[in-house]
């Protein structure tokens, strides 16, 4: 089984995927546009002809949901029925190499168009934080396979650009075949550097904790301010005033954020399931500032980490939850709305109103 690995010719939101929009905007009013979602299925196919159009996938319950393609006027000689459908892998794919999207059928198989068509690809990116759910690879390192039947292996094309902000991959094509965003773990770099064996099957003993291997299971944090642009919220192993680690993505209420496990820490990424291990927080009582809001000590609930903290620094209030959600994402809830407690920060160094948060996690 064979995979040729071309170079990835990558544009970020550039002339590539602006021009692909800007002719599905110019052509709207006489493009077929066809939602062709249901429960995966391929349903009805959208009947394109001569004069180009769109077939779309736009419910969000199909598990696909923003593929497309765009059939350009001149790709078709005749009328042809079109449709879109989520599928299983044909074939594994080689050594290394790890979905980053659903796979996906386009009908009919191995047909031949004139002229390239414009096929979108939707990847995991469900916090929108540029990096690959589950896989910790960012999404410029992504890359698209297309499975050749003929020859029963995956083939990979070149990508045409990015939509970052639909979590969409573009690319040429001039047939119809099944295709996958795919990323190679090689590829994968996690926030922590204190386990490098990704790549296989481990196995972790209960108790043990989710960084290296020190007698301390040590913590990292998580720091929610607000900014010109808006509130943040970044995990990292320090409190942070920089967009330096791993975004979380604040839930519309204030109360929450979640942020991508298995790509923050190594060993929750080779276990695969972020809810196989135990997770826990406090808020870091000396560095959350609030409007209306005090941190309570609580020495019962609070336990200072020898590794990190000072026994007396009086970290405590421990807040509602931290919990895995999925396989991937990781949810820390607090009991206040920060869109309400946390204002803008003029003096990173000085005691404006941020909420500090430190966690960790054992294997159960």
């Amino acid at each position: 089984m064979g995979c040729t690995h071309l170079p990835r010719n990558i544009v970020r939101s550039g002339v590539a995927v602006w021009l692909a929009i800007l002719l599905a905007v110019s052509c709207f009013a006489a493009c077929k546009i066809r939602d062709e979602g249901e429960a995966g299925g391929a349903g009805s196919p959208a009947v394109i002809g001569p004069e180009g159009g769109i077939v779309e996938i736009a419910d969000p319950a199909s598990g696909i949901s923003g593929a497309r393609v765009y059939i350009p006027a001149g790709a078709l000689d005749s009328e042809q029925g079109i449709s879109i459908s989520r599928k299983d892998l044909p074939q594994a794919l080689p050594a290394g190499y790890r979905a980053g999207g659903r796979c996906i059928d386009f009908h009919p198989d191995g047909i031949q168009f004139s002229q390239p068509v414009l096929l979108h690809l939707p990847y995991d990116d469900l916090n929108n934080d540029g990096i690959i759910d589950g896989r910790a690879v960012r999404e410029e390192n992504l890359f698209v396979l297309y499975y050749d039947s003929l020859n029963n292996r995956w083939e990979e094309l070149p990508l045409y650009g990015l939509d970052t902000g639909g979590n969409l991959a573009v690319v040429e094509s001039m047939h119809f075949s099944t295709y996958l965003v795919a990323v190679d773990t090689s590829d994968a770099r996690t926030l922590d550097t204190g386990f490098t064996d990704t790549d296989t099957d481990p196995s972790f003993e209960p108790g043990e904790c989710y960084l290296g291997n020190d007698r301390f299971c040590h913590y990292y944090h998580m720091t929610v301010l607000r900014r010109e642009s808006g509130l943040t919220a970044i995990v990292d192993r320090n409190l942070t005033y920089v967009n330096s680690g791993i975004v979380a993505e604040i839930s519309e209420d204030g109360s929450s954020a979640t942020f991508d496990a298995t790509s923050a820490f190594a060993k929750v990424l080779a276990s695969g399931d972020a809810t196989q291990w135990r997770w826990e927080g406090e808020f870091v009582r000396e560095h959350t500032f609030l409007m209306d809001y005090e941190v309570m000590q609580d020495d019962t609930l609070s336990s200072p980490d020898p590794g990190e903290t000072d026994p007396g620094d009086g970290a405590g209030g421990i807040f509602c939850r931290v919990e895995a959600v999925d396989a991937n994402m990781v949810k820390i809830t607090w009991e206040i709305n920060v869109f309400e407690q946390v204002i803008y920060q003029t003096n990173p160094f000085g005691t404006g109103h941020c909420l500090a948060i430190r966690f960790r996690a054992t294997h159960l």
